[in-house]
């Protein structure tokens, strides 16, 4: 049983990641500035739409699209989709109201394995920028978008997602 568990959780993660990875390397990727986007926002919110099936509330489509572009002004129900993608793939474990370091460090060094010092400091520093946050979508997406600002002011090449 636990290594069904074990497999199940593996799955899904591998889903993800090849979801997100997919989603920024055709949306032009930071190892191919100069190319052409390959991937529309459209295409890059089917790969992710499955995974709200099992979110309560269940997002509609344009929640994923603003998650998607990271929208910093987002709906609540974008932000609680976030955090239902970041539950699932135990990255903000259930009943927590920060980022699992580990985990979340493990996904940052799989698409920036240089920066694992950066990755680090930055989900510590966003972790605590949010701590006193009491709602789960809040904390999910604020800690979210705050690493997406460090990152980028930390020199990490994070495409830019266009409408």
């Amino acid at each position: 049983m636990m290594q069904s568990n074990r497999m199940t959780t593996t799955l899904k993660m591998s889903n993800l990641l090849l979801a997100l990875a997919c989603a920024a390397v055709l949306m032009g990727s930071s190892l191919a500035e100069e190319e052409e986007v390959s991937m529309t926002v459209d295409e890059v919110v089917e790969l992710i739409e499955p995974f709200g099936e099992g979110c309560t509330p269940k997002p509609l489509r344009e929640n994923i699209v603003e998650m998607v572009l990271n929208k910093e002004d987002a709906k609540h129900e974008t932000k609680c989709f976030r955090h239902c993608l970041l539950e699932q793939f135990e990255l903000m474990p259930e009943g927590q109201l920060q980022y699992n370091e580990d985990k979340t460090l493990e996904m940052v060094n799989m698409m920036f394995p240089d920066r694992e010092e950066d990755g680090r400091r930055i989900v510590r520093s966003c972790n605590e920028k949010m701590k006193a946050e009491q709602d789960k979508c809040e904390a999910a997406h604020g800690i979210g978008m705050c690493m997406l600002r460090e990152m980028r002011s930390s020199g990490f090449k994070i495409p830019e997602v266009k409408e």
